[in-house]
């Protein structure tokens, strides 16, 4: 029977929670493997540009909102577009 976690020590702990998280990290891999090559390009696409538009718009010494381009906002939009498409995420279905 596997020890309770209240009862580990420290170190026995520490390698729990790292077990814990490799074993999500294997899950993801695996729930990601599961969608189509469309699915991964579109989430994919949709997270490059997320990253893009935010890093620029959120810090101030990365020239904040103000500089954030109308072509990345374009890009945003049509990355939304189609991870919508992919996922049926239309709002009147």
């Amino acid at each position: 029977m596997a020890k309770k976690l209240e009862n580990m020590a420290i170190d026995e702990r520490i390698a729990h929670w790292e077990n814990q998280r490799e074993k999500e990290r294997i899950q993801r891999r695996n729930r990601i493997g599961k969608l189509s090559m469309e699915q991964r390009c579109a989430v994919i696409e949709v997270q490059k540009w997320l990253d893009d538009v935010l890093d620029l718009a959120l810090y101030p010494d990365m020239g904040g909102i103000k500089c954030v381009s109308a072509y990345a906002l374009q890009e945003l939009s049509d990355a939304r577009d189609k991870l919508k498409f992919e996922f049926n995420l239309d709002e009147r279905s």
